[in-house]
């Protein structure tokens, strides 16, 4: 059985995220996602709290096949992604392991902690708006990845945030699920 997981602050789940697990659905028995507490190549921690974010995804991922995992959420050390590896290898002994990144995050894969350890256990789906294998990339990653080369979802979530902060809703419309916006409404959240 294959499993795919999907990792990130998802601050606010949007639909870039959407369409990413409705792509991965097809591929694969089971999504799990993994909200982080905070990311360790970040500097900025997530504008809304654990809870608000987790009841986002319940809110935009309604499907039995998509698992939310607190794994990082629950971690009082840093949260690396071989860890989560581990964990999930863990609970699911005898699945086949997908980890599904962005292209911006597979520019800095060489830099993550143990990465011998995660290209040896999972294999990679890569998304992108603009991909190349340019010179930026080690070249001897690619045996593993497999590119999704069309992905045409234009969504920033620091422009979704900066948008919610001047509660200018009508530009982010395209960007966010109704029922998030509703949610993000509601709560006061990113005021």
């Amino acid at each position: 059985m294959k499993i795919f997981f999907y990792g990130g602050t998802f601050d606010p789940p949007h639909n870039g995220h959407k369409l990413i697990v409705d792509y991965c659905l097809n591929k694969c028995d089971k999504i799990v996602l993994v909200p982080n507490r905070k990311s360790p190549h970040k500097k900025l921690v997530p504008f809304a709290s654990e809870k608000h974010r987790k009841q986002m995804l319940n809110i935009l991922f309604n499907n039995k096949k998509i698992e939310i995992c607190n794994f990082e959420f629950e971690s009082f050390s840093e949260n690396y992604t071989y860890l989560t590896i581990k964990h999930l290898k863990k609970k699911y002994e005898n699945f086949d392991l997908t980890m599904i990144i962005g292209y911006d995050q597979l520019l800095n894969l060489k830099k993550w902690k143990k990465i011998d350890f995660i290209l040896n256990n999972v294999r990679i789906i890569c998304f992108n708006r603009k991909l190349s294998k340019n010179k930026f990339l080690d070249k001897t990653l690619f045996n593993n990845i497999e590119f999704v080369e069309d992905f045409k979802m234009m969504v920033s979530s620091s422009t979704i945030r900066q948008n919610l902060k001047n509660k200018s809703f009508e530009n982010i419309t395209s960007m966010l699920n109704s029922k998030i916006i509703k949610y993000i409404k509601e709560n006061n959240l990113y005021a």
